[in-house]
Protein backbone atom coordinates (compact mmCIF):
# COMPACT_ATOMS: atom_id res chain seq x y z
CA UNK A 1 0.00 0.00 0.00
CA UNK A 2 1.33 3.40 -0.97
CA UNK A 3 2.05 6.06 1.60
CA UNK A 4 0.32 9.42 1.69
CA UNK A 5 3.64 11.05 0.77
CA UNK A 6 4.00 8.86 -2.34
CA UNK A 7 0.42 9.54 -3.43
CA UNK A 8 0.82 13.31 -2.91
CA UNK A 9 4.19 13.49 -4.69
CA UNK A 10 2.94 11.50 -7.68
CA UNK A 11 -0.17 13.70 -7.75
CA UNK A 12 2.00 16.83 -7.91
CA UNK A 13 3.51 15.88 -11.28
CA UNK A 14 2.71 17.02 -14.78
CA UNK A 15 0.03 14.58 -16.00
CA UNK A 16 2.08 13.37 -19.00
CA UNK A 17 5.03 12.74 -16.69
CA UNK A 18 2.74 10.93 -14.27
CA UNK A 19 1.55 8.65 -17.09
CA UNK A 20 5.17 7.45 -17.50
CA UNK A 21 6.41 7.65 -13.93
CA UNK A 22 3.49 6.00 -12.12
CA UNK A 23 3.84 2.65 -13.94
CA UNK A 24 7.62 2.87 -13.41
CA UNK A 25 7.11 3.36 -9.66
CA UNK A 26 4.73 0.39 -9.61
CA UNK A 27 7.40 -1.80 -11.27
CA UNK A 28 10.04 -0.54 -8.82
CA UNK A 29 7.73 -1.31 -5.89
CA UNK A 30 7.24 -4.88 -7.14
CA UNK A 31 10.95 -5.39 -7.72
CA UNK A 32 11.89 -4.11 -4.27
CA UNK A 33 9.30 -6.28 -2.47
CA UNK A 34 11.52 -9.32 -3.01
CA UNK A 35 14.27 -7.50 -1.11
CA UNK A 36 11.93 -6.59 1.75
CA UNK A 37 12.22 -2.93 0.77
CA UNK A 38 9.44 -0.37 0.46
CA UNK A 39 9.72 2.32 -2.22
CA UNK A 40 8.41 5.80 -1.49
CA UNK A 41 8.28 8.80 -3.77
CA UNK A 42 9.91 11.29 -1.41
CA UNK A 43 9.93 14.24 -3.83
CA UNK A 44 7.91 15.28 -6.86
CA UNK A 45 7.13 18.81 -7.97
CA UNK A 46 9.42 21.25 -6.18
CA UNK A 47 8.89 25.00 -6.05
CA UNK A 48 11.73 27.28 -7.07
CA UNK A 49 11.93 28.50 -3.45
CA UNK A 50 12.27 24.92 -2.20
CA UNK A 51 14.94 24.30 -4.84
CA UNK A 52 16.81 27.41 -3.65
CA UNK A 53 16.72 26.11 -0.08
CA UNK A 54 18.08 22.72 -1.19
CA UNK A 55 20.80 24.40 -3.24
CA UNK A 56 21.84 26.46 -0.20
CA UNK A 57 22.31 23.30 1.87
CA UNK A 58 26.01 22.62 2.28
CA UNK A 59 26.84 26.02 0.83
CA UNK A 60 25.33 28.88 2.81
CA UNK A 61 23.31 26.65 5.17
CA UNK A 62 24.36 23.65 7.30
CA UNK A 63 24.34 20.12 5.90
CA UNK A 64 25.86 18.26 3.01
CA UNK A 65 25.42 19.30 -0.60
CA UNK A 66 22.47 17.38 -2.03
CA UNK A 67 21.99 19.10 -5.40
CA UNK A 68 23.90 20.99 -8.03
CA UNK A 69 20.68 22.40 -9.46
CA UNK A 70 19.81 26.02 -8.85
CA UNK A 71 16.14 27.08 -9.02
CA UNK A 72 14.81 26.47 -12.55
CA UNK A 73 17.63 24.01 -13.28
CA UNK A 74 15.94 20.96 -11.80
CA UNK A 75 13.33 18.90 -13.61
CA UNK A 76 11.50 18.79 -10.25
CA UNK A 77 10.66 22.47 -10.84
CA UNK A 78 8.61 21.43 -13.90
CA UNK A 79 6.84 18.40 -12.41
CA UNK A 80 8.87 16.01 -14.56
CA UNK A 81 11.03 14.33 -11.91
CA UNK A 82 10.78 12.23 -8.76
CA UNK A 83 13.15 11.15 -6.04
CA UNK A 84 12.65 7.72 -4.55
CA UNK A 85 13.43 6.61 -1.03
CA UNK A 86 14.11 3.01 -0.08
CA UNK A 87 12.96 1.84 3.35
CA UNK A 88 13.51 -1.41 5.22
CA UNK A 89 11.43 -1.86 8.37
CA UNK A 90 10.75 1.88 8.31
CA UNK A 91 14.45 2.76 8.16
CA UNK A 92 15.75 4.94 5.31
CA UNK A 93 18.40 2.82 3.60
CA UNK A 94 20.14 5.77 1.93
CA UNK A 95 21.25 6.91 5.39
CA UNK A 96 21.85 3.66 7.27
CA UNK A 97 23.07 1.35 4.48
CA UNK A 98 24.06 3.46 1.45
CA UNK A 99 25.91 0.59 -0.26
CA UNK A 100 22.79 -1.58 -0.20
CA UNK A 101 20.68 1.39 -1.35
CA UNK A 102 23.09 1.95 -4.26
CA UNK A 103 22.80 -1.70 -5.34
CA UNK A 104 19.02 -1.49 -5.22
CA UNK A 105 18.97 1.79 -7.17
CA UNK A 106 21.07 0.04 -9.83
CA UNK A 107 18.31 -2.55 -10.16
CA UNK A 108 15.65 0.17 -10.31
CA UNK A 109 17.78 2.02 -12.89
CA UNK A 110 17.53 -1.01 -15.18
CA UNK A 111 13.75 -0.91 -14.85
CA UNK A 112 13.81 2.82 -15.61
CA UNK A 113 15.83 2.29 -18.81
CA UNK A 114 13.41 -0.40 -19.96
CA UNK A 115 10.46 1.94 -19.37
CA UNK A 116 11.92 5.07 -21.00
CA UNK A 117 12.66 6.87 -17.73
CA UNK A 118 16.01 8.61 -17.25
CA UNK A 119 17.96 7.60 -14.15
CA UNK A 120 20.34 10.16 -12.66
CA UNK A 121 22.49 7.35 -11.26
CA UNK A 122 24.01 7.13 -14.75
CA UNK A 123 25.08 10.77 -14.81
CA UNK A 124 28.82 11.39 -15.05
CA UNK A 125 28.70 14.60 -13.05
CA UNK A 126 26.99 14.35 -9.65
CA UNK A 127 25.13 11.03 -10.09
CA UNK A 128 21.98 10.81 -7.98
CA UNK A 129 20.70 7.28 -7.35
CA UNK A 130 17.25 8.28 -6.07
CA UNK A 131 16.46 10.67 -8.97
CA UNK A 132 14.35 9.70 -12.01
CA UNK A 133 12.92 11.97 -14.71
CA UNK A 134 11.15 12.24 -18.04
CA UNK A 135 11.93 15.33 -20.11
CA UNK A 136 10.11 14.52 -23.37
CA UNK A 137 13.06 15.90 -25.34
CA UNK A 138 12.88 19.34 -23.71
CA UNK A 139 15.96 21.25 -22.63
CA UNK A 140 15.85 23.12 -19.35
CA UNK A 141 15.99 26.39 -21.28
CA UNK A 142 12.98 25.40 -23.40
CA UNK A 143 11.08 24.18 -20.33
CA UNK A 144 11.78 27.45 -18.50
CA UNK A 145 10.58 29.49 -21.50
CA UNK A 146 7.50 27.33 -22.00
CA UNK A 147 6.58 27.54 -18.32
CA UNK A 148 6.63 31.35 -18.56
CA UNK A 149 4.42 31.20 -21.67
CA UNK A 150 1.80 29.11 -19.86
CA UNK A 151 1.74 31.28 -16.72
CA UNK A 152 3.66 28.73 -14.63
CA UNK A 153 1.03 25.99 -15.14
CA UNK A 154 3.03 22.76 -15.22
CA UNK A 155 0.03 20.93 -16.69
CA UNK A 156 0.32 23.04 -19.84
CA UNK A 157 4.09 22.59 -20.12
CA UNK A 158 3.82 19.67 -22.58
Amino acid sequence: MRTKRTIENLGSLNKKALAKLEPFVAEAELAMEKHGVKVEVISGLRSWAAQAALFAQGRTKPGRIVTKARPGSSWHNYGLAIDLGLFSNGVYLDEVDPKRADRLYQEIGIIAARMGVEWAGNWKSFPEGPHFQVTFGLTLSAARQRLQEVNLDIQKLL
